[in-house]
């Protein structure tokens, strides 16, 4: 178990990372057990290699241990303790490469050691590096907390406080950080209430949005977007809020570190989908136009690789805009940049889907046998295109099954949220319903109610079907 834990841990190390975790074990400091570096040095062939296999254990015990027999336990202890080791040096790497963050704990040091002299030096010498950083997220403003407050306890200790300026400074950073993360949050628990059947409750939610309703934060963007993405959850009714979040995000891109971004991007995204799902298929377009800019800046991109979800969406969004060569393009070019594991089921998928708005029908049923459904998503969607593909083949007796079995696929899974229940019921209803109606008025009936409907899975095509119908 350890020696899997470890080698997940080193494999997502970086050529340079690997370099310098030798040096940090080979610093006395840090490490003390020369064993260690043996059987780090043993195994790091091993990590360099495209397609790394199970370390075979007695021989890395030979090159670190030579001619003592082998011993599984010590063997494992070994492992154990790099591991420990490994995680340690990502945290000490990490400090390391913040040197505002330093630079506050270098004045709680000399505070602790009653340097008070030396104090307002490093503390004008931490502000002023602490102003030249980068980005202005929740970091900055916890770190400048750290400052400020040490900066208070100084001014106890040397009783040199003329006002409470600096203890406003304390505050202000500390609401601000909190803020952040509060918002951060609150808007992370609504998103996934509309996703899964995931319950929290939200503390004191509603006192903070009357707090930023009263006081405005335009000056601290970080606070303001967040802000916004909340409303466009518990108010998305008002499109003023999605509109106001795209200028916001476009405005402040190179203020917030790219993992802030791509989540902000993401909300984005997915008040597109929710508008879609409710029938508002004009936010197609604009979905599509925040995928490509998010592509253009590799804004989706996690070291190097694109989530799934993103994938899919993506190609469904071109494939509703009739994008057909674009989306292909799309799933030949990105595929290799999906987890390893994901790629073989996210291609035969995402083909089987392009096929099916190629009206290749035969070569979508070959195609969906093929995919596996250890994801919900795929299996939603993959559900939804059968249905489809029967629809299309006039194999009513096959899609009648499949419906009444996807119902209660529905009904029993209890990791489909509410909401994504709701829409795929409600498909599967007016599916049946158009294959049960031959009256001429009850199908003019059942196209008003269809056109008229929200909250609806694939609504369009439902539209461009009961169109052809009446």
């Amino acid at each position: 178990m350890a020696e899997n834990k470890l080698m997940r841990l080193l494999l997502t190390f970086t050529h340079p990372e690997r370099q310098r975790f030798l040096d940090y074990l080979n610093s006395p400091f840090f490490n003390q057990n020369q064993e260690l570096v043996k059987f780090y040095t043993a195994i790091l062939p091993s990590l360099q290699k495209t397609n790394p296999q199970p370390l075979q254990e007695e021989k890395v015990w030979k090159k670190t241990m030579g001619a003592i027999p082998f011993d599984t336990a010590r063997y494992h202890r070994i492992s154990s303790d790099l591991l420990k080791n490994g995680e340690r040096f990502l945290a000490t790497f990490r400090f390391s490469q913040n040197k505002s963050l330093q630079a506050a704990y270098t004045l709680h040091a000399l505070n602790e050691k009653k340097l008070l002299h030396d104090f307002p030096y490093a503390l004008n010498y931490a502000q002023q590096l602490h102003q030249k950083s980068t980005y202005r997220d929740s970091e900055f403003y916890y770190t400048q907390f750290l400052i400020e407050n040490e900066n208070n306890n100084y001014l106890d200790f040397v009783k040199k406080r003329i006002d409470d300026s600096n203890l406003k400074d304390v505050m202000h950073n500390l609401d601000v950080f909190y803020l952040i993360n509060k918002l951060r949050c609150c808007c992370a628990i609504l998103h996934y209430k509309n996703v899964t059947s995931f319950d929290t409750e939200l503390v004191l939610m509603d006192e903070i949005v009357h707090h930023l309703r009263a006081k405005s934060y335009q000056h601290i963007p970080v606070v303001n977007i967040y802000y916004v993405i909340l409303l466009t959850l518990i108010e998305s009714e008002d499109e003023k809020h999605f509109l106001h979040l795209k200028k916001l995000i476009a405005n402040h891109e190179e203020q917030l570190p790219p993992l802030v971004n791509k989540e902000m991007y993401l909300y984005a995204i997915q008040y597109c989908i929710v508008k879609i799902n409710a029938g508002n298929l004009n936010y197609y377009r604009e979905i599509f136009s925040i995928y490509q800019q998010c592509l253009q800046g590799d804004v989706l991109f996690d070291r190097g690789v694109i989530a799934p979800g993103n994938y899919k969406n993506i190609i469904t969004v071109g494939l509703r805009l009739h994008e057909y060569q674009w989306t292909e393009d799309f799933i030949k070019k990105y595929n290799p940049y999906l987890p390893e594991d994901e790629q073989e089921n996210a291609y035969t998928f995402n083909m089987a889907r392009v096929f099916f708005f190629q009206k290749k029908y035969d070569e979508v049923l070959n195609l969906l046998q093929q995919v596996e459904y250890n994801d919900v998503f795929y299996m939603l969607d993959s559900k939804l295109t059968l249905i489809k593909t029967f629809y299309e083949l006039d194999e009513n007796e096959s899609l009648d099954a499949l419906l009444d079995s996807f119902s209660m696929l529905l009904r029993r899974k209890k990791l489909i949220s509410q909401q994504y229940r709701t829409i795929y019921t409600q498909f599967v209803f007016y599916v049946k319903k158009m294959l049960r109606y031959t009256d001429k008025k009850k199908l003019q009936a059942l196209k008003d109610e269809i056109h008229t409907a929200k909250n609806v899975a694939d609504l369009g095509w439902l539209k461009e079907k009961i169109d052809e119908l009446v």
